[in-house]
């Protein structure tokens, strides 16, 4: 087989070099090529390499090998590998010891490389937790704007060499020729970032550390000063607020921002129809702006339910800017996910700019996790690392802080464990500055500074919530508020009012003020009643934390024994009832709770005389940031000694209370919420405002609103716009319902949807998305499917098993024929449009879980709660589910529903008056797969 450069003639055994920085470094690149991600069931089929140094190549390794069994077709089209060329090849393991021998003496370094490792590890060719030289980890740390850190991507966009991507040896190569382009870049970081950097990793010995050491080392190459390091401190701008005169209403219909004016900007003699060549007005868009327009104008709540291709953010926008623009009311906008947040600021509003006739400012405003604190990060900076993860998380941030600024979390591509490292870092109450906080110091002061300037500020639903909870105080003052992914808010609502407190945090809290706030407060009075005082508070600290932990002990004992855990439940939750308080063990239980809140109550009072010294007797510049903490952390622990009291002495018969039990370890949480978020959201969160409108693509069960109109707390006599999505569904899309199934909870039930799932899988070349209800059961259908040689053909992708959400998204996406099994993440917010996805299966009714302890706690309030809550709940869900298929006007395929229950049950019509109104088969379920497959290839 042709190679790319001439093998290597010396001694592979060679010894393994000093890898310290004054050593000159011999590497080596290494690809697999396999048949799939899963290093117990697939097999490699080549593999690549190449030995260098920074002066040149050493050698290079190229090998097929024979994987006995069929290799599917997304590989073999991706790689270009000939199958007649795998029959002729040697074994893989015969391949691996080739590539391990070659590898030896030499640093090895690989781009995304845990796959790599997973399958020369279970050949027993690398030995189980030795780390390596990762391009990816690199990438994303000093390439942190590079649009994607695929390699072939990166390779395209770095303009290096790689004549066959996918090929093995070609792989190896890019992955030599991007490590050489890192070296630059870092040898390029201008010298203060190089000192950080350099300090950072002085300490480490893990693979990134000794590349980076010996990268700072290197003289700056003439071709990597182009790109440099990617740190940018350049101020961005953002516009100000223009101040313009109000125009009256009395203006009439001929003001500029009357809801026909505003209609005529989406019409076909528009401005946006002048911008886009092949604009075709939407008729249900402009009935929504209108709508949308009028409550603004008038005052009162709107719920507009907007079918999938109405394009309602535009439908939106427009009208509110135009109010915050014309008449200085500010409008806030919220959604669910920091997604759409992201997407009406990064991209909804700079399109409108380009446009509309008139000018306006938007703000992105989080909630204070998502931001950085640089006292924290100060802090937490000389800290050992624990992991080559810490310390490349580090890296990120240290350079990330050298360009942003926003501070925003969301600039950054956070992997792995660094989601849990970022906790270490983000903003939060007990490290907030308060009065010596400055929009030049503070990231979270100055996302505020900025929302305070802007017409439209977009928010997320948490936010919205905890804005209410601190009394309106977090987001600058509106007058009309927008809900999009409404279908979210009461879920929002019962998250962001609930109360949760467990052993972990409030023993922290109490050490923490103990043992560090009271001392550093001691360190700056100078009296001796003061000193006297700390010296009782801290007493009382340590009782406080003795009684909180023998609950906390008593509290876990106590509900282990009332919960049986199902072999292989990783977590559970008991609802503390009525019954439950009349056991005898309560009595214990309660009189813990007693004591415990009985210290904490000592504790405060102690805190307050503490504290009221402290404030007469300054002795230091930094006293009122240790009054600040001490006071959030008396806020803390009052809290937590309410809702002690309330779970075991004294409940409020509005609140359900339950405590959770995680499998991993000794720990239990104390949690609360409220019954009913209605009457809470109408009261605190719109119920000064002017005008509300709630928004979303599934809001009606069969065109009846009146569930989400409860939940929102909204009477039966707000106004109300369903708006049918602009799909045609009866041609776009086909319904089966296989009328022979078995009940989802018996035993031969995952045998069918196997069946089904394979034989549609096959037929339509994979393109097929299962969504599941159960993690369980997706684990079992997946380890069936991977072992059907009918399937060989297809890459098989299961959520938990082959990677997370992003990752599995985008090796579907990008493969030809691929099958993706996913849970609760993929019923919503997934966007494949085109022949990528031609086939949804949803393997059964998405019923709320019964035992869920809020969920329980409202159904036993109802008179009929099947029809008052678990049936719209599902049907809702089920809506959202069956959206993930038809994306584009031009997209067409299948949805197959392969629970019996739709048939068999009166409850069925329900659910199906709730979706779309497309073709259906209803009939045997041996026929679906060839339904499928026939309708797809009907495409018009």
């Amino acid at each position: 087989m042709a190679q790319l450069i001439p093998e290597l003639a010396s001694d592979p055994q060679a010894s393994r070099p000093q890898v310290g920085p004054e050593a000159e470094p011999a590497f080596v690149a290494l690809d697999l090529e396999t048949t799939g991600f899963d290093a117990e069931h697939d097999r490699v089929i080549e593999v690549g390499a190449v030995a260098f140094t920074p002066q040149g190549v050493l050698g290079s390794l190229e090998m097929l090998a024979n994987p006995e069994r069929a290799v599917p077709a997304a590989i073999l089209e991706l790689t270009g590998i000939d199958p007649a060329d795998l029959a002729a090849a040697t074994t893989p393991s015969a391949a691996l010891e080739r590539l391990a021998a070659f590898m030896a003496g030499r640093e090895a370094v690989g781009h995304g490389a845990r796959l790599d490792l997973a399958f020369l590890t279970a050949a027993g060719r690398w030995p189980a937790g030795t780390e390596i030289l990762d391009t990816l980890d690199l990438a994303r740390i000093f390439l942190p704007g590079a649009p994607s850190y695929s390699l072939p991507l990166l390779v395209r966009e770095l303009k290096l060499l790689q004549p066959r991507p996918h090929r093995a040896l070609d792989d190896a190569d890019a992955t030599r020729q991007l490590l050489l382009h890192l070296i630059g870049v870092v040898a390029a970081l201008p010298a203060p970032v190089r000192a950080k950097v350099a300090a950072l990793v002085a300490a480490s010995d893990y693979p990134v550390a000794r590349f980076v050491r010996r990268a700072l080392a290197t003289g700056v190459p003439s071709s990597a000063l182009d790109v440099a390091s990617n740190v940018s401190t350049a101020e961005p701008t953002r516009p100000t607020r223009p101040q313009r005169e109000s125009q009256g209403e009395g203006e009439g219909e001929a003001a500029q921002d009357s809801p026909e004016r505003l209609a005529e900007l989406l019409g076909p003699d528009g401005p946006l129809a002048r911008m886009l060549p092949d604009y075709e007005q939407r008729d249900a868009q402009v009935q929504m702006l209108l709508a949308v327009a009028q409550n603004l104008r008038r005052g009162g709540r709107l719920v507009v339910e907007a079918g999938t291709g109405t394009g309602k953010s535009l439908a939106y926008l427009i009208p509110a800017a135009a109010r915050a623009a014309f008449r200085q009311e500010r409008v806030v906008i919220s959604t669910h996910t920091h997604t759409l947040q992201e997407q009406i600021l990064g991209h909804d509003v700079p399109g409108l700019r380009e446009w509309l006739p008139f000018s306006f400012t938007a703000a992105l405003l989080k909630g204070r996790s998502n931001y950085i604190s640089s006292r924290r990060w100060l802090r937490y900076l000389p800290e050992a690392c624990a992991s080559s993860e810490e310390l490349c998380f580090k890296l990120k941030i240290l350079l990330w802080l050298e360009r942003t600024r926003t501070g925003d979390v969301s600039e950054i591509r956070l992997v792995g464990s660094e989601a849990s490292l970022w906790s270490r870092i983000a903003s939060e109450p007990l490290d907030c500055s308060g009065m010596n906080c400055t929009p030049e110091t503070c990231f979270v002061h100055r996302a505020r500074a900025a929302a305070e300037e802007a017409d439209l500020i977009v928010v997320n639903h948490h936010l919205l919530m905890a804005d209410a909870a601190t009394g309106n105080n977090l987001i600058p003052e509106h007058q009309h508020l927008i809900i999009d992914e409404a279908h979210h808010l009461e879920g929002a609502a019962t998250q962001g009012l609930r109360a949760q407190t467990d052993r972990a945090s409030l023993l922290l809290v109490l050490d923490r003020l103990g043992e560090g706030l009271l001392g550093q407060l001691g360190r700056q009075t100078r009296l001796d009643v003061a000193d006297r005082e700390l010296e009782l508070a801290n007493d009382a600290a340590r009782v406080a934390r003795e009684r909180c932990g023998s609950l906390f002990d008593a509290a876990l004992v106590w509900a282990q024994e009332q919960v049986a855990r199902p072999e292989g439940r990783s977590e559970s939750s008991l609802r503390i009832q009525s019954g439950h308080r009349a056991q005898a063990g309560w009595v214990q239980l309660q009189g813990l709770a007693e004591d415990a809140c009985t210290a904490l109550a000592a504790l405060d009072a102690r805190l307050r005389r503490a504290l009221n010294l402290a404030h007469d007797f300054v002795a230091g510049g930094d006293l009122d940031q240790a009054l600040r903490e001490v006071e959030i952390a008396r806020t803390q622990l009052l809290a937590a000694a309410e809702l002690i009291a309330q779970a075991f002495v004294t409940p409020d018969p509005d609140r359900v209370y339950w405590v959770h039990m995680p499998n991993w370890g000794p720990a239990l949480a104390l949690h609360s919420a409220p019954l009913e978020v209605g009457p809470l959201l109408s009261e605190h969160v719109y119920g000064h405002l002017s005008s509300v409108c709630f928004t979303s693509a599934s809001l009606s069960v069969g065109g009846d609103f009146e569930y989400f109109l409860n939940s929102a707390g909204l009477d039966q006599q707000t106004d109300t716009l369903n708006l049918a999505s602009p799909f045609d569904y009866l041609s776009q899309a086909l319904m089966c319902l296989p009328t022979d199934l078995p009940e989802p909870r018996e035993g031969a039930f995952e045998g069918v949807v196997e069946e089904v799932v394979a034989d549609v899988a096959r037929r339509i070349g994979g393109r097929t998305m299962v969504l599941f209800t159960s993690h369980r059961q997706l684990r079992d259908v997946y380890a069936g499917l991977k072992h059907r040689r009918d399937l060989d053909p297809v890459l098989i992708l299961g959520q938990g098993m082959d990677g997370q959400r992003g990752h599995l998204l985008n090796s579907f996406v990008n493969a030809e024929q691929a099958l993706l099994l996913g849970t609760s993440s993929f019923w919503e917010g997934v966007d494949v449009p085109g022949a990528a996805l031609s086939c949804v299966v949803i393997v059964r009714l998405p019923f709320p879980v019964p035992s869920d302890p809020v969920f329980a706690a409202r159904a036993e309030r109802l008179r009929d709660s099947f029809r008052q809550l678990t049936l719209p709940i599902a049907a809702l869900r089920l809506k959202q589910g069956f959206g993930r298929l038809i994306r584009r006007r031009s997209d067409r395929g299948a949805v197959v529903i392969l629970d019996a229950r739709l048939s068999s049950k009166d409850y069925g019509r329900s659910f199906l008056a709730a979706l779309p109104p497309a073709s259906r088969f209803v009939g045997p379920a041996r026929e679906v797969g060839e339904r499928v497959e026939a309708w797809i290839k009907a495409r018009p």
